[in-house]
């Protein structure tokens, strides 16, 4: 072929590929205005309006989107410093949407706006998936996460990092989450047994590593999570300083704990997660208040901390919309000569709850009420009780203020209406026609 003829063919395939590169440039979006669909995606499936600072995407070696400053316009906005998903170039030429990887990188979860979220599916969208994509049989095989930051209802922030690999509907292989930076190393992981829904899982806290089971219900349509795990020798303190809480009680406790989660689907088991917990704790000190000087001065000191032979008790935790509610049951300690009994209920750190305190085991009691916050707990006599207490000491100095204390008391549960009374009938309504 002459060598002119070859110039020219050389010369009109190039004018065709920068025709065609120019009609793709033309067609396809900038990731500018990619990152703005994405937004408006996001917006439509969560409904609240979502913003996505940048996007990028490549196709070699496979085929990868990164999102940079994602954010929630919300009063408490959920942020994403960067989230990046990758595919396999033979799922996109199957038209089979399915994930090889999700990170999750500095991220900021405000438990107070989730509940904002109006999540809509993605199958009743008046936007149609692109291409008629299917969703694939794992549409996630793995996710990782680091540096997400979980904001409670009360403003605090905790810090968590972890992984799962997922098998066909959303069960995940193997999965571990834990808290960087604690004290004390605080994590579980958990590993599924073969192909059923049962996970052994092994949970580190409170310088501690215990193994539990974990297993999955489909009763009607709706999801059960049950679990349980016995422990020993657990660190209070050591657990409560892993979350930033300040313990109330220090010493290491044995026991055992089952777990309950509920709902339409494994987010809302999830928000309705209830424990029990029953414990026991040797040589236990209570870090608030004297309880002995509290006898002493039927309710008037404040502060300092008791020294107790045993403590042992349940406790009941149930997810809740103003914050978690933590309810402590049949609590009995012992610390020498005195023995109490009681109970209390936690929730945004604020505590209430009753303790009767015997100078000798079941004989002599005082009976006390205690409120305020974690960091200022006080200790109370009930009006009746600081009434009984007066005679009592009149009468005899020292045990008499005691046993008027609870005379008192008695005689209030006795005599009061501490029953609600019944609302008032509805008034008839008038016959149809009248």
């Amino acid at each position: 072929m002459p060598r002119h003829r070859l110039r020219w063919i050389a010369l009109g395939a190039t004018a065709v590929a920068l025709v065609c590169a120019g009609a793709v440039a033309v067609w396809w979006p900038s990731e500018a205005e990619l990152a703005r669909r994405a937004g408006d995606a996001a917006t439509e499936r969560l409904g609240v309006p979502v913003t996505v600072g940048q996007l990028h995407w490549s196709l070699f070696p496979s085929p990868r989107v990164e999102l940079r400053d994602v954010r929630t316009e919300q009063k408490a906005p959920l942020t994403a410093e960067r989230i990046s998903a990758g595919v396999r170039w033979g799922d996109l030429l199957r038209r089979r949407l399915a994930l090889t990887d999700l990170q999750l990188e500095n991220a900021t979860i405000a438990q107070a706006s989730l509940s904002q979220f109006q999540v809509r599916d993605a199958g009743g969208s008046e936007t149609p998936m692109p291409l008629s994509f299917t969703l694939g049989p794992i549409p996630l095989e793995r996710a990782e996460w680091q540096g997400v930051r979980w904001v409670g209802r009360n403003g605090r922030t905790l810090v968590y990092a972890g992984s799962a690999e997922f098998d066909s509907g959303w069960r995940p292989r193997q999965a571990w989450l834990e808290r960087p930076g604690a004290p004390v190393l605080t994590r579980m992981a958990i590993t599924r047994e073969g192909a059923e829904d049962r996970w052994r899982a092994e949970v580190s806290a409170g310088g501690r590593t215990e193994q539990g089971t974990l297993r999955l219900q489909e009763i009607n349509g709706r999801y059960r999570v049950t679990g349980a795990i016995d422990f020993t020798g657990v660190d209070i303190e050591g657990l409560m300083a892993a979350f930033e809480r300040r313990a109330v009680v220090a010493g290491k406790a044995s026991g055992h704990t089952d777990l309950i989660a509920e709902g339409a689907d494994p987010a809302e088991a999830v928000q309705a997660l209830h424990t029990r917990t029953r414990f026991t704790v040797a040589r236990a000190r209570l870090l608030t208040f004297d309880l002995e000087r509290a006898v002493k001065t039927v309710g008037t000191q404040r502060g300092g901390t008791t020294q107790l032979d045993s403590l042992q008790g349940v406790v009941r935790t149930e997810a809740d919309e103003g914050g978690t509610i933590v309810r402590f049951g049949d609590l009995k300690a012992t610390s020498g000569v005195l023995s109490a009994t009681g109970d209390a209920v936690l929730q945004n750190r604020r505590v209430s709850g009753h303790v009767a305190v015997d100078l000798v085991d079941g004989v002599v009691g005082i009976p006390l009420e205690f409120g305020g916050t974690m960091d200022d707990t006080t200790l109370t006599l009930p009006p009746a009780a600081m009434a009984g207490a007066a005679v009592g000491t009149a009468v005899a100095p020292g045990v008499g203020t005691a046993i008027g204390a609870r005379i008192g008391e008695t005689l209030r549960r006795i005599f009061s209406d501490d029953e609600p009374q019944a609302p008032p009938p509805a008034p008839k309504r008038p016959a149809p026609g009248r």
